[in-house]
């Protein structure tokens, strides 16, 4: 369902003012955002970003506790230290960010998609194909890579972030758990189901992420 409940609940937990209606909603503050001490509930990629993104100009220090720790908040949080924000444990469930009065431009490499990355090796490998995957920092996707060997894949670590992949005709089977970061991703739950489709033996997949990541199934 993807509810934003925990988006609206950290901004007015910041001091935001916030109403919803009719299917808009309208978000204020009377001055500036009051850092604060804010535990999320439920893992939350966007709301971390989100808060994330509001507390480096919110007056005093925020702390964000049982926060993402996906590569994409790292890179988030490199870009706003880059621009003059002051943040601390992006990475690690525990974040703090001690708000500054201004943030200025800067020059920002976005990371490579880790998705797309491991997308690209699965389709190497179901094709029986031969792929070198090029600057995709294979750390990102350690957990997939590991899984994808145990199936009997071939797969190298290059220098420089790059990946060589080569199918194989008899492929195992071997069960998977999507979870959040560093776990398997929810987002190439879909591509290795199809992988699984020519491996030999059972694979169980469980879903513990979204509740509808399956309709691709039938």
């Amino acid at each position: 369902a993807r509810p934003i409940d925990l988006h609206v609940f950290g901004l007015e937990q910041l001091g935001a003012t916030i109403h919803q209606s009719h299917g808009y909603i309208e978000a204020r503050v009377q001055t500036r955002l009051q850092g604060r001490h804010i535990r999320f509930e439920r893992i939350t990629v966007t709301g971390t970003e989100d808060l994330l993104m509001a507390a480096t100009l919110a007056e005093g220090e925020t702390v964000l506790e049982n926060a993402a720790r996906e590569p994409e908040v790292c890179d988030l949080a490199e870009l706003l230290t880059k621009m003059g924000a002051n943040i601390e444990g992006a990475g690690t469930s525990v974040i703090r960010i001690h708000g500054v009065g201004e943030l200025h431009g800067t020059d920002h490499t976005i990371i490579p998609d880790r998705i797309e990355a491991g997308t690209f090796l699965i389709g190497g490998i179901i094709t029986g194909g031969d792929l070198k995957n090029t600057n995709c920092m294979p750390e990102h996707i350690g957990s997939m890579i590991g899984r994808l060997r145990e199936c009997g894949a071939t797969i190298d670590e290059l220098a420089g972030g790059d990946l060589h992949v080569k199918g194989q005709r008899r492929l195992r089977s071997a069960d998977v758990t999507t979870q959040e970061h560093p776990g398997f991703a929810t987002d190439l739950q879909a591509q290795y189901l199809a992988l699984m489709t020519q491996a030999e033996g059972i694979a169980i997949i469980t879903e513990t992420i979204f509740e509808n990541r399956f309709m691709h199934g039938p």
